[in-house]
């Protein structure tokens, strides 16, 4: 097993062409910049110390199963490097875990690092429970939008100080669609040119969707609800204004968006059809519409790559039967663009606590460098799972090529992600904003009755959180 490991240092060596950031550059929000809301705990200098006096990390986390034994490999990598600290992986039930990470972060004995959500790290940094990670980055001397992804490390950001580096990452969760080639072909649409418009996608979605008494037959595209935030980025839309103290998810192109969205449903045969056909379907089985040629095209996230390889692995290695595409834009729009979304609500994030002493957040931070931005640590771990990193250059291995047949796809698709603003109050924003969505796929309310409606329930929440900071 020793030597096995001992491989892991130069398994991600080689790659192709890298990809430019330039096509995301133009359209990225800037990061918030707001007055000081945190409790700052600068971290200590890391300082020598002698192999004896080790120092143990606690780690917990929620990464079980298969994932727990891809990080003990890479805990040995890195206890061998660094003998004075020792990681102990404290992998956690999934029961009642938000609270499980409250509770641990604000006790006068916090993990060493602890595996949060974006929102949850917002809301410990801003009540002075976790440390920022800049003195570290700048005695490092890292660029940390060379290496990773500008919507990935934006997504670690709040108050202009950064509080974690990403992994696995949470781009590529709404940049992409799979289409089905042959429902294409059988509705007599051209395989080789999907979609690439919203005018594109209401064309095929009228022909790849039928009906038979009264229930859908064929889908031409499903995913569509629960995305409005994504749509309304490409539509030039905003959800939050940069500052993150504006809500404008209810402008004219916000409203404009869910009214093609409930055009959409509408051609689905409206919310109890549309939902009728998806009930007790799941991508990660074999009988899931897309692999047998009832559904024309959906939304997934990246993981969809592993599940589709195992559950119709014939299908996934004939390129002739499916295809990969940019998310579509507003056409008609002359200033919206193809646009993903990354962490708006859930991302990970690996924070370090503020009351530790000075030498276990040392230590921690050493463990969380060398798991996200190392090649035999974070490298490794998601490229065992067939997931991208938010580490640009891990991307560029070979064995990526060999289990995607549109991975060079993959990699242009990845750099039109986003970093979106957003505070530690998100997720009852979004939960105002859902529930007004509701009332118009159930023909309640017109779209912008319901988007004005579900800003002024969530600004005031927003409102609040900054007047009490």
């Amino acid at each position: 097993m020793r030597s096995r490991l001992l491989t892991r240092r130069s398994f991600l060596r080689g790659g192709a062409a890298a990809v430019s950031a330039a096509l995301v550059a133009a359209c990225q929000p800037a990061a918030p910049a707001v007055e000081k809301v945190v409790t700052e705990v600068a971290p200590a200098e890391p300082t020598p110390r002698p192999v004896t006096e080790r120092i143990t990390v606690e780690w917990m986390n929620w990464w079980g199963g298969h994932r727990e034994v891809l990080m003990n490999n890479i805990i040995a990598v890195f206890e061998e490097e660094f003998p004075h600290i020792h990681v102990e992986n404290q992998v956690q039930p999934w029961d009642a875990r938000e609270q499980r990470a409250a509770t641990a972060i604000a006790s006068a004995t916090p993990p060493g690092l602890l595996m949060v959500t974006r929102t949850e790290a917002q809301k410990f940094a801003h009540e002075g429970l976790i440390i920022p990670i800049d003195d570290y980055i700048a005695s490092r001397g890292h660029d940390v939008y060379d290496i990773f992804l500008k919507s990935e490390i934006d997504a670690m950001k709040f108050v202009d100080k950064f509080w974690s580096y990403p992994l696995p990452g949470n781009f590529l969760d709404s940049t992409f669609f799979l289409y089905n080639k042959n429902l294409m072909r059988e509705s007599g649409l051209d395989p080789d040119t999907p979609p690439v418009t919203w005018q594109d996608v209401d064309v095929a979605m009228q022909a790849m969707t039928t009906f038979e008494g009264g229930m859908l037959e064929t889908l031409g595209l499903t995913g569509f609800l629960g995305r409005f935030p994504m749509w309304n980025y490409c539509n030039n839309g905003q959800y939050y204004s940069d500052d993150a103290r504006q809500l404008l998810f209810n402008q004219p192109e916000g409203v404009e968006t869910l009214e093609w969205i409930a055009s959409l449903l509408e051609m689905a045969g409206g919310i109890e059809v549309h939902n009728a056909f998806l009930e007790g379907l799941d991508a990660q089985k074999a009988d899931y519409p897309f692999y047998t040629d009832t559904l024309g095209m959906f939304a997934p996230n990246v993981s969809i790559f592993g599940h589709f390889q195992t559950h119709a692995p014939e299908m996934y290695a004939d390129t002739n039967r499916w295809g990969v595409v940019l998310v579509p834009y507003n056409g008609n729009n002359p200033n919206a663009k193809p646009t993903g979304i990354s962490g708006l609500i859930f991302t990970w994030h690996q924070v370090v606590g503020a009351v530790l002493p000075a030498d276990v957040r040392d230590a921690a931070y050493e463990w969380l460098e060398f798991f996200t931005m190392r090649e035999e640590g974070g490298g490794y771990f998601l490229l065992e799972q067939g997931r991208p990193s938010p580490v640009r250059r891990f991307n560029e291995n070979p064995r990526y090529y060999e289990t995607n047949p549109y991975w060079e796809q993959m990699l242009t698709i990845m750099e039109y992600d986003i970093g979106v603003p957003t505070t530690p109050v998100q997720l009852e924003v979004a939960d105002a904003l859902s529930r007004q969505l509701e009332q118009v796929w159930f023909g309640r309310k017109e779209p912008k009755e319901a988007l004005d409606d579900a800003y002024d329930e969530a600004q005031p929440i927003v409102d609040a959180f900054w007047g009490e900071s």
